[in-house]
């Protein structure tokens, strides 16, 4: 029996099932009927908020592009505070965060957006960067209409809405702009999230249901004419395929993250091993809607190509075709005629001189068929195209820049050397002083006699004091360069600055330099080797070890406050594989090696130690001062000295005065330059805690 009520005819839920029984539904498929009825009239607008951080303006009382108006005061969002979740896109299978402090304010409706924690995903990690650089910030309320009325009396205007259920709401992509594109590159984006933040809108699914654009505006619903093997169910299997690889991808780096490296049990390795075998199912997968894709493509060229076989060219004379006649319609063999022609008039006496183009443009005029076959049959002989040859035809050839495989560089001393002992921030200082005790004097008690006067002893205090240092480089790069690089050349130099100028830092520390007003002493500063132990193996090891830790325990008066080792990982892989001279002995210093310990104290292992080289220290006696982050900085204004070593002013005066050169302008050469400046400084607390012995000989 057809029943007599529908959900259209209903704003409430509740009503809707009460008439949909009393007309004999079952009351589960009432509210699935409400449900589904209710999806299909999700209206979604768009604002780009100005609110400020996280605290967005999801929606106003001013008219879109459409004429619609949305009445603050009408908003119902009371279920929607029952899970308040955020996505991204409209996408339920994108999670981001959720919303909290929903409210009417004046005649906004505003909320904050709670990003999911960092670490989550890397998708969610990149999405905390859009959104601090002020790329992403435009949100998407999704809701159900539930009281309108048209704005003008005629209708032809646009709709009030005075109630709203607010059903759902995500933070959106906008229109991509070179300079948000620029910006987002050189955060080191990944070209999966960059493609979904940066796609098109208007070419999203169920456009019918979702309003988008500008604040308030309506994504275009004309359909727009694509190539016909980009579009379908298969274009459409290609991108959820993409999506479920991106989507493994996060659950099995967030199952990594979660895993003890040192403890792996074999559910751990099950699981992983299941991850990755999924994944290669769906790359699989994906590969062949790919080449099924490029087959079709193929066909549909193809056949174009089949419908333009013939060739209609015009015959130049001298003078323009008569209206009334045609274009001559050529048979292929003809071009092939007209090149001999040309090749036997250049021997005629009327000719005579004239190049073979000459003659062609004389007789056949600027007919381009004529002209290829031409220069094809009567030019000399030449070598064919090859990718190596530049001019013919080199340029031609196909280029893909793939991401930049991470640099093999040396793990850094410093970082770890600094967190070991006293780090300290120069802040809004200007010096920091550092007291320390002098070992004499002393102000140890002696014995006394009953009735002898008690010794007064003073103590000796010094202080050591540390003003900024700084680290610092300029780079530069055209403006085409920036624009156009794949991956994006700024975010590359950042990263290959921050690499190369932490190992420049363990030049310094690691030396023998005594401190000077632009540097300080590196740790071997003032001290000589200990001599190695002769005979190489076990033996010369724990001879090394002992003459280390003596030197000092002597100094410092048996005080190590944290022993520490730095090597060459060539020499850690040696200890690893010392054994006694006992017949048949073990590793004994295998296990506690690969533990990044030795004889119970760190060890710190670096390829800027040198080889052969073994330095002890106390590491609480190392104090280390830095700004609060590296600070970079882009100009496009700058004039600066191209010099990498021995830098200049720009101008010196004098009798004559000095201009340094070779020098650019960024601004007349439309280059950038990126600085680095990085104000740093350390010093050792204490003398005599700092031992080494070069050229071991095990």
């Amino acid at each position: 029996m057809k029943r007599k009520h529908s959900p259209d005819d209903f704003d409430d839920r509740a009503e809707f099932i009460a008439a949909c029984v009393s007309d004999g539904g079952d009351e589960d498929d009432c509210a699935l009927e409400w449900e589904e009825r209710s999806l299909k009239r999700v209206v979604r607008k768009t604002h780009v908020s100005e609110g400020e951080g996280l605290t967005f303006i999801l929606s106003d009382a001013s008219p879109d592009r459409m004429g619609d108006v949305i009445e603050a005061g009408g908003w119902d969002l009371v279920n929607f505070k029952r899970n308040p979740v955020a996505l991204f896109n409209h996408d339920p299978n994108f999670p981001i965060g959720k919303w909290h402090s929903l409210r009417v304010e004046g005649d906004e409706l505003r909320g904050e957006l709670r990003l999911a924690p960092l670490g989550t995903s890397a998708r969610i990690d990149e999405i905390h960067k859009l959104v601090a650089a002020d790329i992403l910030k435009a949100v998407s309320v999704g809701f159900l209409p539930r009281q309108s009325e048209p704005l003008t009396k005629n209708g032809d205007g646009g709709v009030r809405f005075k109630r709203a259920e607010l059903v759902e709401t995500s933070l959106v992509a906008i229109p991509a702009n070179p300079n948000a594109l620029a910006v987002a590159k050189s955060l080191n984006i990944s070209r999966e999230t960059l493609a979904t933040v940066f796609a098109e809108q208007g070419n999203k699914k169920d456009q019918s249901v979702e309003r988008r654009g500008s604040p308030g505006g309506q994504a275009d619903k004309t359909p727009k004419r694509r190539n016909p093997t980009m579009s379908g169910p298969l274009a459409k299997r290609i991108e959820a395929a993409q999506q479920r690889i991106i989507a493994l991808g996060d659950q099995l780096t967030a199952h990594l993250d979660k895993v003890d490296d040192e403890n792996v049990t074999e559910a751990d390795l099950a699981t992983t091993q299941e991850f990755n075998k999924r994944i290669a199912d769906q790359k699989a997968m994906l590969k062949s809607f790919e080449d099924s894709e490029a087959l079709a493509a193929k066909s549909s060229d193809d056949t174009t190509a089949a419908r333009k076989v013939e060739v209609t060219t015009k015959v130049e004379t001298g003078g323009r075709r008569p209206f009334s006649v045609g274009v001559k319609k050529l048979d292929p063999i003809e071009f092939l005629v007209r090149a001999g022609t040309i090749t036997v008039l250049q021997k005629s006496p009327n000719f005579v001189g004239m190049s073979l183009d000459a003659i062609r443009q004389k007789i056949y005029g600027d007919d381009e068929a004529t002209k290829v076959i031409s220069d094809l049959t009567t030019k000399a002989g030449v070598n064919p195209a090859m990718t190596t040859v530049a001019g013919w035809a080199a340029e031609l050839v196909q280029q893909m820049v793939v991401d930049l495989m991470p640099t093999l560089l040396p793990a850094s001393v410093y970082p770890s050397l600094s967190g070991m002992g006293l780090k300290l921030s120069f802040g809004r200082n200007g010096r920091i002083v550092i007291p320390t005790r002098n070992v004499t004097p002393s102000i140890a008690g002696s014995f006394v006699g009953e009735g002898a006067p008690i010794p007064v002893r003073i103590a000796g205090f010094t202080s050591q004091t540390l003003t900024p240092k700084k680290m610092a480089v300029i780079t530069t790069w055209t403006r085409e360069m920036d624009e156009h690089s794949v991956p994006a050349i700024e975010g590359l130099l950042r990263e290959s600055i921050q690499q190369d100028t932490a190992i420049s830092i363990d030049a310094v520390l690691l030396d023998s330099g005594a401190a000077t007003a632009i540097r300080p002493a590196g740790l071997l500063n003032g001290l000589s080797t200990l001599g190695a132990t002769a005979g190489g193996g076990f033996a010369a090891l724990v001879g090394d070890l002992q003459k280390l830790q003596a030197a000092i325990l002597t100094a410092t008066n048996g005080n190590i406050r944290n022993m520490v080792f730095l090597m060459n990982p060539s020499q850690a892989l040696s200890i690893s594989f010392i054994q006694p001279t006992v017949p048949g002995g073990l590793f004994p210093f295998a296990a506690e090696i690969n533990s990044g310990k030795l004889n119970g104290h760190p060890v710190i292992q670096s390829g800027t130690v040198p080889d052969k080289t073994i330095i002890c220290m106390d590491a609480a006696d190392f104090v280390s001062v830095t700004g609060d982050t590296p600070r970079f900085e882009v100009s496009d204004q700058a004039t600066l000295h191209m010099e990498d070593t021995t830098p200049l002013h720009i101008g010196t005066a004098g009798t004559p005065g000095t201009v340094a050169a070779p020098a650019r302008s960024m601004f007349q050469t439309d280059s950038l330059a990126l600085r680095l400046i990085l104000p740093m400084n350390w010093i050792m607390r204490r003398s005599g805690v700092v031992s080494f012995i070069s050229n071991v000989t095990w």
